[in-house]
């Protein structure tokens, strides 16, 4: 499980790497009107209404062309989205939203503490301090919304319910809809002592593993496909595994914990 959580963290840092973030995967009904339209391992979903729809995360810059066909197979059209909305503004999981919002002209929501990475195109992001010799870099867009823990995002009779999980980037979120646990699962991918674009950064990924703990869904999905194993949900035809939850945050947090100990030990932190 340790060499799995290391995979993650080296997919989240080197795309080029990861074929997985560019590779068709395909669409599917997860819920209700929650559907899958997302990569092999970047998770895109589209919830559909009869007055437009709302699409949490874009993936990469590039997957536009392969999430209009993803929804097309459904019987919908990305032109037809209304609200973008992202579970954290990390450039594998937002670099469309530019030219999704010119395509259909969609409202950009996203949290306070995400909102000014996306309006700089990431360069305020604590990753470009981290990881100086990568671009991490996007098209900025303009946020509509500013949302906050517990506020709900609604279009045609949907309710989208904002969990905040800060940590993984100041303003990451996960969602709650028809029942489905949306989960921005707690990876670390940038310092946690003296990190100075993030000083509270502990403290946000304590709270959020506090809360994440006392979550119990049924049925969950993550960011990144290889979260809570799409492709083997996908083939049985149930996302249904509320052990599989348990079992991920508790991994996550452990990694946690590990880097933090890590970390301390090697600054001489007590």
């Amino acid at each position: 499980m340790r060499l799995a959580l290391l995979s993650l963290l080296v997919a989240a840092l080197l795309p080029a790497q990861n074929p997985d973030w560019s590779a068709p995967f395909p669409a599917h009904t997860i819920a209700g009107n929650l559907h899958y339209i997302g990569t092999k391992d970047l998770a895109c979903y589209l919830i559909t209404t009869p007055q437009g729809h709302i699409l949490i995360n874009t993936g990469l810059a590039d997957s536009v062309p392969l999430m209009r066909a993803s929804a097309k197979k459904l019987g919908f059209d990305l032109k037809d989205v209304k609200i973008l909305l992202t579970m954290q503004a990390h450039y594998d999981h937002v670099a469309a939203f530019a030219e999704i919002r010119k395509l259909s002209g969609a409202k950009v929501y996203a949290t306070d503490g995400d909102a000014p990475y996306l309006e700089d195109g990431g360069k305020s992001d604590p990753l470009v301090l981290a990881f100086a010799d990568q671009d991490f870099s996007f098209k900025p867009v303009k946020v509509d919304r500013r949302l906050k823990d517990g506020d709900t995002v609604a279009l045609g009779g949907a309710e989208v319910k904002v969990i905040s999980m800060p940590g993984h980037t100041r303003g990451a979120a996960g969602y709650s809809v028809n029942g489905v646990l949306v989960v921005n699962v707690p990876s670390v991918v940038v310092p946690l002592i003296g990190n100075k674009r993030y000083p509270n950064i502990v403290e946000d990924y304590e709270a959020t593993f506090t809360k994440l703990k006392q979550l119990q869904p049924k049925i969950w999905v993550a960011g990144h496909g290889s979260q809570y194993d799409l492709a083997a949900k996908h083939a049985k035809g149930s996302f249904e595994d509320p052990a599989g939850y348990t079992t991920t945050i508790a991994n996550a947090e452990k990694a946690f914990r590990e880097k933090l100990a890590r970390e301390k030990a090697s600054k001489g932190v007590r």
